[in-house]
């Protein structure tokens, strides 16, 4: 036989996004599938998936996303439109703002922490647009991008 037949993968599954570690990655992500962080990441995340970022991760700025697990540090606000958990250890440096909210131990987040069920009525992709506006991104191209670095852009 010359072709094998190969199944075809489960539909409404989207793959996964990943950064690896291993390097400091730098730039903006806006996707619909989820992601796994887990290396060092400075920039923004729109996301209106789930987002995972691993206990050795590092994240420097916003994440806006569906869900969150978060293991590392995260040095920046979380706008969470269903749920955001933080496991054991897990540190947020900023604003946490979620339709449902729960903590493992010794975890922490330093600025205050909203749980309020018309969370859920958040629009990433609204946010993205807002977000979105020239002077802005110029703003973080210079910050971010003045040294060479690895950058991720996914439409």
């Amino acid at each position: 036989m010359l072709f094998k037949k190969t199944e075809k993968p489960e539909s409404g599954i989207l793959p996964a996004v990943q950064v690896v570690s291993g390097g400091v990655y730098f730039g903006i992500i806006k996707t619909s599938s989820p992601i796994r962080i887990e290396g060092d990441f400075k920039g923004i995340i729109f996301c209106t998936n789930k987002v995972i970022i691993d206990r050795k991760a590092t994240v420097n700025g916003d994440i806006l996303c569906h869900d969150i697990v978060i293991g590392g540090l995260i040095d920046g606000n979380v706008i969470c439109k269903n749920k955001c958990y933080l496991e054991d250890e897990a540190i947020v440096n900023g604003i946490v703002r979620t339709a449902r909210f729960e903590n493992g131990e010794n975890s922490s987040v330093t600025g205050p922490v909203y749980v309020n069920k018309d969370n859920s009525n958040i629009n990433v992709d609204e946010y993205y647009e807002l977000f979105n506006k020239k002077e802005t991104l110029e703003k973080i191209k210079s910050e971010y991008f003045s040294l060479p670095q690895k950058m991720i852009l996914i439409p």
